[in-house]
């Protein structure tokens, strides 16, 4: 498909989601555990509507963000690009990533988000993915020269896939969530654009 934005080993692929995705989207997306790990925003459960609502989100050119060189000047000037993309096995939604870009005195970074469907947990996906992306946030977007992520103190395994990507420790926030009825730790961590 011309969709197709990184093909990567064992039949997995990032991609621009489609309307048709949104069963099996919904599917991978309910589980508690895949919530337990994100913010609240998030549906839970997660249903065809909810898949339905992020994929004309992702779709709806006002998302999108200016890819190309970037000069303080004139902005970025290349095409503009969806910020949320399908990880897919064997064409399959089985989870999403993309940059959530700042604005304000924050214009020249973004925070990366994503989720992988528990039955692919511990398999290497997102150990194959998230650089992947990465490398390719960096090509694409000149206006960015870091990517921060944040993830759950008791979230371990998120933290060694950004550790493999590249991402260094920048600190621990105590007391800083608050989900499930629980206040918990937030780990924060940053890469900058390689030099």
């Amino acid at each position: 498909m011309d969709d197709i934005l990184l093909q990567l080993p064992r039949g997995i692929a990032l991609r621009g989601l489609r309307h048709s995705d949104a069963p099996s989207l919904a599917r991978h997306a309910t589980s508690k555990e895949v919530w337990d790990n994100l913010r609240n925003r998030m549906a839970h459960p997660y249903t065809e509507a909810d898949a339905t609502t992020w994929i004309n989100f992702t779709l709806d050119t006002s998302n999108h963000v200016r890819s190309g060189k970037w000069t303080p000047e004139h902005g970025s000037e290349g095409p503009a690009l969806l910020t949320g993309y399908a990880i897919t096995i064997d064409d399959e939604v089985v989870g999403s990533i993309g940059p959530k870009f700042g604005d304000d005195i924050y214009i020249r970074t973004a925070e990366i988000g994503y989720w992988l469907g528990v039955e692919h947990w511990g398999k290497g996906v997102m150990t194959s993915v998230v650089p992947a992306f990465l490398a390719w946030a960096w090509e694409t977007f000149g206006i960015l020269v870091r990517v921060n992520a944040e993830t759950y103190e008791s979230n371990a395994a998120s933290g060694k896939v950004l550790q493999k990507a590249g991402f260094k420790f920048e600190g621990r926030q105590p007391d800083m969530c608050y989900k499930n009825g629980v206040v918990g730790a937030a780990l924060m961590w940053g890469a900058l654009r390689p030099r």
